[in-house]
This record gives C-alpha cells, structure tokens and sequence, in this order.
C-alpha cells in the first residue's frame, strides 16, 4: 500500500476491496496532453491486477493509453503480449500481411519487443487472432457505431479472464453518443464506470476474473464504495495531468528565458544601432541647420523683392496716363480676363533696370503670387468635403457573382460586440441563411476579428453552419460588388456610405436607436435626416415603440417600408443567480461619460443624492460602474465604485447575474438593452422616461420608469431597493417576465417581411 496516500483514500479503497499499491504514482512517458492521462493510473492498476497475457487497443493513435499498458508490463515484468491497432475509422486500404507489421513505439519514442503495431483496420485485424486469445481488449474509437462495430467484431476473441475497456461513455457531443451503447452494455454485463476524463467504461464479460476485478465491478452497485474509487482514481489522474502540465510550464519557462535573452541581445544591438542613428542624424542636423540659414537669407530677399513690386504697382496705379487709359484698359482687361494694370505692371518690370541705391528686380513667380486668385493654402472644395464626411464605400464591379449579403459596420472587435453589433451579427447570420445566400461581414474602421462572429451567435443559441467573409473597407480599399447583393447596414453613416456604392432598394437599415439625438442641429443632424427619410430603403427597427415613435415623428422612410421586431435574451447568458444565505448586494451603474444620451452626469446626482439621504445603502452593498472611459470618483461616505470597462462577453454576462439594482439612464425613446439585459439576469433596473416610453412593464415588473428629475429618479431608485429585497416578489415579477429568449423567434416576422 502507497504510504503517501490520504489515510482517508486508503481506508475508503480497502473497505471497497480494492487494493492500491505503488503502480498508481508511475508517471506515464512524456506525450501531448489528452483526455485519457487522467486514465493511466488505473491503466497501471489494472494491468497489475488482471495480469493479462495479451492485451489489444482498437482506437486512433494518440499512444498515451497504449504506452501506459505497455509501461505497466515492463515494469511488472509481465510475459504480455501487447497489440495496437492504429487505423480505427480510415478508409480501407489494401491488406497487409504480417510480415509488413512492425514494432509499435511508446510515447517515450522507446520501442517494446513484446509490442506489435497493426497498421491495418479493425476488421482485418481481427483476422489475424483466434477466439478467446486477447485478456484485455480497449476501444478508443471517434463514435458510438465505431465503438459498436468493434465489440461485436472482437467479442468473441476475449479469454474468460476478458475486460473491455471504452473511452468517452461520458461525452455528449452531437456526433458522439458513446454513452448511449454504454448504457445498453452496461445493463448486460459486469461494470464499473469513471467519470472524469470524458468517461471511461469498464465491461467484465470473463468468467473467471481475478479478486481485485471481482471487487471492483461489485462496488459498482455501492455508492460510497463506487464514489470513493472514482473519487481516489480521479484525484491520481489529476495528478498525472498537474505534472505535465508543470513540465510545460517549466518548458514554457525556458523557451521565454531564452527569448528575453535573445531580446536582450537584440535590443543590445539596437541600442548600438540607435546611437549610430543618432550620430547620423546630429551631423544631418547641422546641415539642415545650414540650409535653413540659406531658406532665410533667400526669404529676406524675396521680401525685399515683394516690397518693391508693391512700390511699383502703386506708382503705376498713381500715374496719370493709368487714369487717363482707364477706358481701354477696361475693355483690354476684359479681353485679356485679367486687370490691365497687370499687363501693364509686368511691362514696366519686364523693362525696369536697376537702379543704383534702388530695390531689385522682383522674380516673375513673385508676381504671380501676387495677384489675384493666386493666394497660397487654398484647399480645393470636393477635397475639403471629402475630409470632413463620412468616406463612401468604395466597390468594383464583379460580374460573376452570386447574391450576397453583406454586413456592413465599423467594427467587430470586442469592444463593439454588446448590444447593436451583437444585434446585427446574429440578424445577419439568420436573413443570410433564410435567403440561402453566402454571408460577408465588410468593417469600415478597424480590421475584422473574425472569432467575434462566432462569439456572438454561440452565445446566442444562433446556428450558421455556412462560410462567412470577412472583409475590411478602410483607408479606401475597394470591395468587389455583384449586381444582386443586399446590403445590411448598422447607422445612418454606414448607410451614407453604402448609398455612395448602391441602389438605396438594395439596402437593409438596422435602425436601434432615434440617431437624428445624437448630433445637435447641424450637418451631421441634416444627413442623418436625409438617409432616414429615404423611402426606397427598408427599415428594421429595434422596439415596435420605436418604430410607432418615428413614424409619428414624421420618418418618412421608417412609414414607406419598415418592420419591427422585440430583442431577445438567451437563458443561456441572461439568467438569475440565487446564493444561499446572507451575502452583499450589489449596484450597477450604466456610466459612459462620453455619450450624452446616457445621462452620465444626472446618474452621478441621483446616485450621490440618494445615498446622502439613507436611500442607496452604504453597507453591505458593492458599486460597479460599468461602461467606457469612466472617470475614478468617490461616492458619499468615501466609497470607491469598482470601474469594469470594454468587458469580454462572458465577463460581463457573469456581472450582469449578480447584480441586485442597476441604474440605466437613456434620454431617448428607445428602452436600451443594459435595463433589459439586467431585468433577464434577475436584477431590479431603473431607468429614465422619455416621450412614449413611460413604463416598460411590458417586458418586466422588475424594471421601474421614472422621470429624469434627481428627486424622481431618486424615488425610484428607493423603490428598486425595497423590491430587490423582497425576494418574493422580485422573483414573481422575474417568472413573469415577457422579455424574448429566443432570437429566431425574435426575428422571424423581419425574416418573413424580407423575404417576401
């Protein structure tokens, strides 16, 4: 008995019959890591306990279960004879014979004589053994009807001392039901089951088994006997995987040792290069200097050279043959389309000699840039509009290309995925897949990290098994257009800029939000106008509030063609995380202090003025300021907010769970997603009423309206407190809820508009 084990560990093995030596602290040869390391301390265990004459793996060569049987023999001194047969679920290939078998490898790289590698399929393998020949048979195979395919196939070659071995009896994958054979075998035959490492099976179908095998398959019917071997085994397969995993880290350690060292190196040499650079560009220096002392005196004489053509323009102009030939000069001027006097001005210089003590003769190029018309830093006028507008989007034509859709937007990156983006990315994925046609994502600013995409829709529940492009229009790089392809756009300007390359009915407006309130009265406000009013697009609105608010308001395009839908929230993400007993609260505070339609600064007054007044508790309460370039400031009482900013997906899902009252201010009327993503996740939110959107009750009880007035908001936020509180009545306005939960659903009267 292993001495180093837990006095519990020892106890709980050898009431089970079990018994543990030293072979389940060997340490397998070095090997990538997989699921099945966590295996080989009962690999070592079992190999001891059955003592097999021979032993055969069936399954994709990975080596770390075959190496650990064929380590347990050796180091046993056992006369085994041990069999892989590597070609598990590959097309059938032309029939080998034996004397083309070679010796299989051990993880280590060293090559057992007692060790025969089958390169060959199952089926032909099986071939080569006769019935009752193999002790210990484990199948290792990539699905169910593999694994069932290869039992019925050996079956009948296991000895009466026979155990089969299966891998993956607890992995539910989609392409994987190994774990349903395995209930169906298991009721059948003799069992034991682990459950760490994607589940390991272990059948008994000999009929002379040894004590230790005996022991263990009849624990299978105990629990506390079966929960403490998988509980021992488990924790000696953790430590199998702990150990290669300090070896890579220490391996990781010297491979980075040796980088910082070459860096070092390398930064050495750049120093040294730098300062040759230095030199370099001291000595260019003073010859520019020099150069510059040259422009100077060049300069000084040309503004000698201006003094006195201007002493000459105005002697021209005094002089009484200019006044006397004003008529003619009329009428030359008007034929020459340039004032006569200038005519006449570079006569008098064209013959002008110098004159002692008198200043020189100015350059012709100096004159010049002293006409009309002619003044210098004059920017051209479609160039001057062109760098202060959104840029169009730039496109070729592509003759032979099917229909598309394409999404077009600023960025995908992960600070721009939560809320409108996300939206899109998951409105994208279902139209390109209900119009059976190829998806490309187009960003304008920054370049596409295509792993977003499938952030987003895995996170959602959204299914698309389809191919998507990615694509970056910035820096005016063109982007190949078919004559078909429809446009999904995500804000008026992306719209600007598609209506600059297509026709306004090939575009789709994602439209989230009243944009004309983001800008004041203005050009930016004008634009913003134009595009929504354009009556040839098609509109889909976020909020059926929304929609009934623009139209209303005189939207023209909104009334020509749109349609609505409602958001949804996955129960995947957006769920309600209860914790036993008394723990503390927490508060949310949507800050972006950039955006003023967030209200940041009237959050701030509610939030001090409420904690001044004992409304907002200052114990046993936690405060998160969630948002963007949120400033460090101290809350009444001295108390320090935690600031999250640009969260990933995930980490913000977790927070939004735990939080108990949250503060979303929106001075628009459209309800926003961080009060209904808080009101999915359980917490009590308020927010701010504006024009129609006086309640959101419509969604949840749970998410209180108030007017924007620091008392009113204040009130509100005393009410949000007492409900949050009152945990039966939170949780009954949470059960009856009628936020969505399913984006297909969400979206399926946009898709059916669209299509049709």
């Amino acid at each position: 008995m292993d001495m180093n084990l837990p006095a519990r560990a020892r106890r709980d093995m050898l009431l089970a019959g079990i018994e543990i030596g030293p072979e389940v602290d060997w340490m397998p040869g070095p090997h990538r890591p997989t699921a099945w390391h966590v295996h080989v301390p009962f690999a070592f265990w079992l190999v001891k306990a059955l003592r097999p004459r021979s032993i055969v793996e069936l399954g994709r060569p990975n080596g770390v279960a075959y190496g650990a049987f064929c380590q347990a023999v050796e180091r046993l001194g056992l006369a085994t004879r041990c069999f892989a047969v590597e070609r598990m679920g590959e097309p059938a290939r032309p029939r080998e014979g034996l004397a083309r078998l070679g010796p299989a490898r051990q993880a280590d790289g060293r090559g057992h004589p007692f060790s025969t590698l089958l390169r060959m399929r199952p089926e032909e393998a099986r071939t080569h053994f006769d019935r009752g020949d193999v002790d210990l048979l484990h199948i290792n195979a990539p699905d169910d009807e593999q694994v069932a395919a290869a039992f019925r196939g050996w079956r009948d070659t296991l000895s009466d001392r026979g155990i089969v071995l299966i891998h993956n009896t607890n992995l539910r994958e989609r392409h994987n039901a190994v774990w349903r054979l395995w209930r169906e075998l298991r009721a059948a035959h003799p069992h034991f089951e682990f459950l760490h490492g994607h589940g390991l099976g272990v059948l008994g179908l000999g009929a002379a088994l040894p004590e230790p095998c005996r022991a263990l398959f009849a624990a299978a019917g105990e629990a506390d006997e079966a929960f403490a071997i998988r509980r021992f085994f488990a924790t000696r397969g953790e430590a199998v995987r702990d150990h290669f995993a300090l070896q890579a880290l220490e391996a990781r350690l010297a491979e980075m040792e040796e980088t910082v060292l070459t860096e070092r190196d390398t930064a050495v040499a750049a120093r040294d290069e730098a300062r040759n650079q230095a030199q370099a560009a001291a000595a260019e220096r003073d010859r520019l200097l020099a150069e510059l002392g040259a422009v100077r005196a060049e300069r000084d004489a040309t503004l000698a050279d201006a003094q006195r053509a201007r002493q000459l323009r105005d002697a021209v102009i005094r002089s009484t043959s200019w006044r006397i030939t004003k008529p003619m000069r009329i009428a030359v001027g008007l034929a020459r389309r340039e004032p006569s006097y200038v005519a006449q001005l570079k006569r008098a210089l064209g013959r002008a000699s110098p004159v002692p003590g008198s200043l020189p003769a100015p350059t012709m190029p100096l004159l010049e840039a002293l006409l009309p018309n002619s003044l210098p830093g004059t920017t051209e006028v479609h160039g001057y509009l062109a760098a202060h507008l959104p840029a169009p989007l730039t496109t070729f034509p592509e003759t032979a290309a099917p229909r598309r859709l394409t999404l077009v937007t600023d960025s995908i990156n992960a600070g721009h995925l939560f809320g409108g983006v996300g939206t899109a990315v998951v409105l994208a994925a279902l139209l390109a897949r209900r119009l059976e046609v190829p998806l490309r994502v187009v960003t304008r600013i920054e370049a596409p990290e295509p792993r977003n995409f499938g952030t987003v829709l895995s996170a959602h529940g959204v299914r698309y098994d389809g191919n998507v492009e990615f694509l970056h229009a910035g820096n005016g790089r063109a982007i190949p257009m078919g004559a078909e392809d429809l446009l999904l756009t995500t804000s008026w300007w992306s719209t600007w800029t598609a209506l600059r390359a297509v026709r306004p009915d090939r575009i789709l407006y994602l439209l989230q939000e009243d944009e004309r309130m983001f800008y004041p009265a203005g050009d930016e406000q004008l634009r913003c106008r134009e595009v929504m009013d354009e009556t040839r697009i098609r509109f889909v609105v976020n909020t059926t509030a929304l929609r009934d608010y623009l139209i209303a308001d005189g939207v023209r395009g909104v009334a020509a063609d749109s349609v609505a839908f409602e958001p949804a929230f996955p129960e995947t993400i957006y769920h309600r995380e209860t914790q036993p007993g008394p723990r503390q609260r927490r508060f949310f505070f949507y800050a972006r202090p950039k955006n003023d339609r967030n209200l940041f600064l009237r959050g701030l007054e509610a939030i001090a003025a409420a904690m001044e007044r004992g409304v907002l508790p200052t114990a046993g309460w936690s405060y998160h300021f969630v948002g963007k370039d949120v400033p460090r400031i101290s809350l009444p009482g001295g108390i320090q907010p935690e600031i999250a900013q640009n969260l990933p997906w995930a980490t913000y899902a977790a927070l939004i769970r735990s939080i108990d009252v949250g503060l979303s201010l929106m001075f628009t009327p459209h309800p926003s997603y961080p009060p209904l993503d808080l009101a999915a996740s359980g917490a009590v939110v308020v927010t701010n009423q504006f024009g129609p959107k006086q309640s959101l009750e419509r969604y949840s009880r749970n998410i209180l309206c108030a007017e924007p007035s620091v008392d009113a908001l204040v009130a509100a936020l005393g009410e949000a407190v007492q409900l949050a509180q009152d945990e039966p009545r939170r949780e009954t306005n949470f059960r009856d809820s009628r936020i969505g939960r399913d984006w297909e659903a969400a979206f399926a009267p946009v898709l059916d508009h669209i299509a049709r």
